[in-house]
């Protein structure tokens, strides 16, 4: 998710930064694509929360600290599972003074992977009890108001980990507008929007001024560090840490190269079929999406407290019933699922999780990115996605690193997501990758 403020505030304290108005609601930046769409959990097939059951003593230690603990002849084996493997990082004796011993132990590792990023991203973390922002509340009548404040946490190393796997092939999508540093990363202990659960969200400015991502409790919770776990746990992609942090920083991607003026935003949303609307009722921009006939659907509600539906709607976003007649209310509309909209998309979003342009083109992103494996489902499912994608990141490596005298880019994406300097040997490698794919998909 990507939030995108309109505000600005008034002075350097805390309390003003956590207590300034914004000049729109919450509800309305999300539906005008400023902050992007509803928890990802509610987008997928198995989005439905599990009873949970309270921890064990053990479980507390390997979730607070990101690892496995497993005992063979005698001793405590801490594990941390990260690119299909289960790396041993330490080992102690099989009591209280072991896991003593450990705590101490990891938490050293954790410092020291903290600065490694720190040093070589510019990107820094969440401490332990930091103040972050008050929490939004939305109220009954629908208005918003602000709660308690959000205390942060400090990661631990499965979420290092993924993050750490994320930045080697995001960058430069890391580092805020004018390159001197890095996002932050915080690891909030209440959600954002109360009772309402995603998963992370990105932020334009924090209470420093700085671009921000911030996971939402529980979020990496039993989660795959890298996709290569995610393949071997047999999970869907968008559960690993490594995933998320990379759709995420797609947005902070969307930020530096100016998304939050209305002219770049529609201009990549119709390269993904995204149309703008002006609401009659609030004047709000919203967005349609076009089918492969030129049909137009539209994701509403008729109240803050429904469900969003996806609709058919007029060339003007008006609903549409059964009969193509306008109606006034999401319920008279006539309904598609999400997978429907998808299938019949004009271009076809990569993921699930296309609840508008941002959204969807940072799954797209996510894919480009992440491994060649990824990269390759992403041509083979959506071309157009990809190509927009593509120029998207070449966009931002030409702004970020600059180009040779003879306007050629200086650094180019690898198939499996390293940036590269721009060779003969590099262009054919992808021209060889992208072309296998394409001719593939032509004997179909």
């Amino acid at each position: 998710m990507l939030q995108l403020s309109k505000h600005s505030f008034s002075d350097n304290s805390a309390e003003n930064t956590n207590d300034a108005k914004f000049s729109a609601t919450p509800e309305q930046l999300r539906e005008e694509g400023e902050l992007c769409g509803r928890p990802r959990s509610l987008e997928r097939k198995d989005g439905i929360a599990e009873n949970k059951q309270p921890l064990t003593e053990s479980q507390k230690f390997e979730q607070k600290h990101g690892v496995s603990v497993e005992t063979k002849d005698g001793k405590y084996l801490y594990i941390l599972k990260i690119n299909g493997l289960d790396k041993e990082l330490i080992s102690t004796d099989a009591n209280p003074k072991g896991i003593e011993k450990a705590e101490a132990e990891l938490a050293k590792l954790k410092r020291e992977k903290i600065a490694d990023l720190e040093k070589i991203f510019k990107v820094s973390f969440s401490k332990d009890g930091e103040d972050i922002v008050k929490q939004w509340v939305q109220k009954d009548d629908c208005s918003w108001e602000r709660g308690n404040m959000i205390k942060a946490r400090s990661p631990n190393l499965a979420e290092l980990s993924g993050i750490e796997a994320s930045l080697y092939r995001a960058q430069p999508s890391q580092l805020t507008m004018d390159g001197s540093q890095g996002v932050k990363f915080y690891f909030l202990t209440q959600h954002y929007y109360k009772h309402d659960v995603a998963l992370a969200y990105h932020i334009q400015q924090d209470k420093n001024y700085r671009q921000a991502i911030y996971f939402e409790p529980g979020a990496n919770e039993g989660k795959p560090i890298t996709e290569k776990d995610a393949d071997r746990m047999g999970k869907h992609q968008l559960y690993s840490i490594e995933a998320v942090t990379h759709h995420e920083l797609m947005h902070n991607a969307q930020q530096n190269l100016n998304w939050n003026t209305p002219k770049e935003k529609e201009k990549w949303a119709r390269k993904l079929g995204w149309l703008p609307y002006e609401d009659p009722n609030t004047h709000e921009t919203k967005w349609l999406f076009t089918g492969k006939k030129d049909e137009l659907y539209r994701r509403d509600q008729d109240h803050c407290k429904d469900a969003f539906n996806w609709c058919a709607c007029g060339k003007h976003g008006g609903l549409e019933n059964e009969q193509g007649s306008g109606v006034s209310r999401v319920k008279d509309a006539k309904h598609f699922t999400l997978d429907q909209v998808r299938d019949l998309a004009a271009v076809k979003p990569s993921t699930r999780y296309f609840v508008n342009p941002l959204e969807m083109f940072a799954e797209g992103g996510m894919k480009y990115r992440i491994n060649e494996k990824r990269r390759q489902e992403l041509l083979e499912d959506s071309p157009r996605l990809y190509d927009a994608v593509k120029e998207h990141d070449q966009q931002e490596l030409n702004t970020r690193y600059g180009k040779e005298p003879s306007g050629e880019p200086k650094y180019i994406r690898s198939p499996n997501g390293i940036l590269v300097k721009n060779t003969a040997e590099a262009r054919a490698e992808i021209q060889t990758f992208e072309e296998k794919i394409k001719k593939v998909e032509k004997k179909k």
